[in-house]
């Protein structure tokens, strides 16, 4: 069924380099520590995804430093 058929979103990233990025998770709050492994501390990343009403959204995260 593959990592998709299991996540309830879908988040497209865009980095500072202009790298498109596809990353699943099931909460926005989920998704955000993924970001962390993905992407260097202090950059900041353009996050569009479908929230559970439907609407387009897009977000600017600049990613902090993971949690032990």
């Amino acid at each position: 069924m593959g990592e998709r058929g299991l996540m309830r979103y879908t988040y497209e990233v865009k980095g500072n380099d202009g790298e498109n990025k596809t990353l699943y998770a099931m909460s926005y709050k989920k998704f955000l520590r993924k970001l962390q492994t993905e992407f260097k501390t202090g950059e900041t990343v353009e996050v569009r995804y479908k929230n559970k009403k439907g609407h387009d959204l897009v977000k600017f995260e600049t990613i902090k430093k993971p949690k032990d």
